[in-house]
């Protein structure tokens, strides 16, 4: 269980929360960073874009990730795509925090406008804006 406490915490009645394993490329039954069962993206075609856009790139709008949610196939690659200068990237919750599945592969990236990152490990991992992630700015791959 995951407890967190943001500000002042003397009157804090915590909200706990079950950690996400998601090792069986099943979709989450709990929400991770903003992202539902039925709002995966399903990407697991061969031919699929599996590009997700941010700060303006692919769709997305300023402060977004477009798509938010991803479902892709084990071994396959997502590209994130934006200006990384702005939006750095991350692995994790937002907050900074890590979660989801064990060894997401999303590298920390704060320089450059593309990065491809191949998962070969079903299950679902996080990723967020480090300077916007509060803001809603953040996502997640399930990877089946």
């Amino acid at each position: 269980m995951v407890m967190v406490c943001v500000g002042a915490c003397s009157d804090f009645d915590p909200v706990v929360t079950a950690r996400i394993s998601g090792g069986d490329g099943a979709a989450p039954s709990a929400t991770v960073n903003g992202c539902t069962a039925n709002m995966y993206a399903d990407r697991t075609s061969p031919s699929a874009d599996r590009t997700v856009g941010f700060g303006g790139d692919h769709g997305s709008t300023g402060f977004t990730f477009a798509p938010k949610c991803i479902a892709i196939t084990a071994g396959q690659d997502v590209t994130f795509s934006g200006a990384f200068a702005t939006h750095p990237l991350s692995a994790g919750l937002a907050g900074g925090s890590p979660g989801g599945s064990p060894g997401n592969p999303i590298p920390g990236t704060a320089t450059g406008t593309s990065v491809t990152v191949r998962f070969p490990v079903a299950g679902v991992y996080p990723f967020t804006c480090t300077m916007h992630g509060l803001l809603g700015m953040n996502g997640a791959v399930l990877v089946r």
